[in-house]
């Protein structure tokens, strides 16, 4: 039998797992809105597992694949089926067939799924990803459909779903670096990611500000993306993270 200390992290995972197969199905029954959220929750989760690993000490193999699992469900098949449901029942593809939108969705699991398999098989750097990851992607999808709802900015809005989800499986599958979210030397920028980190953990589950959360998730991305374009890559070894808190490697 596993030790204890492996039940907590991989419970997280095994929750975040339920809640794509949950957001799947309610997108087909005409749930948007709670489908979106438990996309949101499943963010949470991912990153709630990771940490609660390594303060346990309970990283694993088995860990890292069945990370690789839920990560697939909730943020490749539920964000894809969000959209897909959501404008299949207004008939309104601004251009695509519904052909078009289920080869599209299907892009968008498909290029996920390549990335987690990459990952697996190919080491990663300490302080990049290369590509958006699949958590970021997610939110993006999940708070971006929640900030059209809670605004109500009309179908012409939300025809261009088709165009997002193929925008982030190309990105996905890109070689854009983007610095991974973990302690850095400077305090200040430190004391903004705890801040913001924290404002996620309260606000998602309370279902609250979702246009603040697609905020932080276009922040983190475009500005990680440009602070990136702007430097050169940095050897494996070197890295602006706290050597006392690096990150451990997660699929993503």
């Amino acid at each position: 039998m596993p030790p204890l200390k492996y039940f907590a992290p991989n419970s997280c995972t095994a929750l975040s797992l339920v809640l794509g197969l949950s957001s799947a199905a309610l997108s087909a029954q005409g749930n948007f809105r709670l489908a979106a959220w438990m996309i949101l929750w499943g963010v949470l989760l991912d990153k709630a597992d990771g940490t609660i690993a390594r303060l346990c000490k309970a990283t694993s193999e088995f860990g890292l694949q069945f990370d690789s699992f839920a990560d697939f469900v909730v943020f490749g098949i539920a964000p894809a089926a969000l959209i897909y449901f959501r404008l299949q029942a207004t008939n309104q593809y601004a251009g695509w067939s519904e052909i078009g939108l289920l080869i599209v969705a299907g892009l968008y699991v498909l290029a996920l799924a390549v990335r987690l398999a990459r990952f697996n098989i190919v080491a990663g750097h300490k302080a990049l990803f290369y590509g958006i990851p699949g958590t970021l992607m997610g939110a993006i999808v999940a708070a971006g459909y929640l900030t059209w709802d809670k605004y109500a900015l009309g179908p012409a809005v939300l025809q261009y779903g088709p165009a997002l989800l193929l925008v982030g499986a190309l990105a996905m599958v890109s070689n854009l670096r983007i610095p991974k979210l973990a302690v850095r030397k400077s305090r200040l920028l430190n004391i903004f990611q705890f801040g913001n980190v924290t404002a996620a953990y309260i606000l998602a589950p309370m279902m609250l500000w979702p246009d603040y959360l697609l905020a932080l998730a276009l922040l983190y991305t475009l500005g990680g993306v440009s602070w990136c374009l702007v430097r050169p890559a940095p050897p494996e070894g070197a890295t602006d993270v706290d050597e006392d808190d690096e990150p451990q490697e997660q699929p993503a």
